[in-house]
């Protein structure tokens, strides 16, 4: 009898397996020279505005009536910022001269450090892309991920390996196979906006402080081309 039951389970097992395999054969990949041609067709210099909205230890926090709790953000606009996006062979994106001195403005567990950034000189942010189907496979999906920026500081009388993190904001784009059809096709999501966050600064291999909203200590970034 207990043969029996552990044949039974083996066959189930079985075409589980079998099921999942017929659902892998369905799902469908994009072919690498579809991606070359979206590549090209995003590829380009855009120039648009930089949003830098951010809190700190200073940011003044209220509570209403009803015991919501809100804090005020700073808010830093840029003209004339550039946006390069890179063909599929080389599959990045960089935003030009970001002025790593605003992130002094947020970084309060190191005031030594927090004062050698805020003279330190803009620095490109970079990521790397790659496309990928949506869920209903007739909408086209863009995520990055952004690079690691590392800075060489002296301060303190030594030289010090910063490392600034940052992360997507957990967003993916959509387009449609129609605007990645089309030259530039880049501006249709960013006059919607490019979205970034300081997530962390290391000095060498030391956490020196993580940034998130949950602690009323963030930076967001966003670029933005005009419609």
């Amino acid at each position: 009898m207990k043969t029996k039951k552990i044949w039974i389970l083996a066959c189930a097992m079985l075409v589980a397996l079998a099921s999942c395999n017929k659902d892998n054969d369905n799902e469908m990949w994009l072919t690498h020279q579809q991606k070359e041609t979206y590549g090209q067709n995003i590829a380009g210099e855009y120039t648009g505005q930089l949003i830098v909205t951010y809190t700190d230890k200073d940011s003044k926090v209220t509570i209403d009536e009803e015991g919501h709790r809100s804090i005020e953000a700073y808010r830093e606009t840029l003209d004339n910022m550039q946006f390069d996006v890179s063909d599929y062979k080389m599959r990045h994106v960089f935003l030009q001269d970001f002025p790593v001195s605003l992130i002094a403005r947020v970084v309060d567990a190191d005031m030594v450090l927090s004062q050698a950034l805020a003279s330190a000189a803009p620095v490109a942010v970079t990521a790397s892309y790659d496309f990928g189907y949506d869920t209903d496979y007739s909408h086209i999906n863009w995520a990055f991920t952004p690079n690691v920026m590392p800075l060489s500081l002296h301060y303190g009388g030594e030289d010090h390996h910063i490392r600034i993190e940052f992360n997507n904001n957990s967003q993916y784009y959509t387009f449609t196979q129609e605007a990645l059809g089309q030259p530039e096709a880049f501006r249709s999501i960013a006059s919607q906006g490019i979205n970034l966050q300081l997530q962390a600064i290391y000095d060498g291999s030391t956490l020196v402080q993580r940034f998130n909203s949950a602690d009323d200590n963030y930076m967001h970034i966003t670029f933005r081309m005009p419609r």
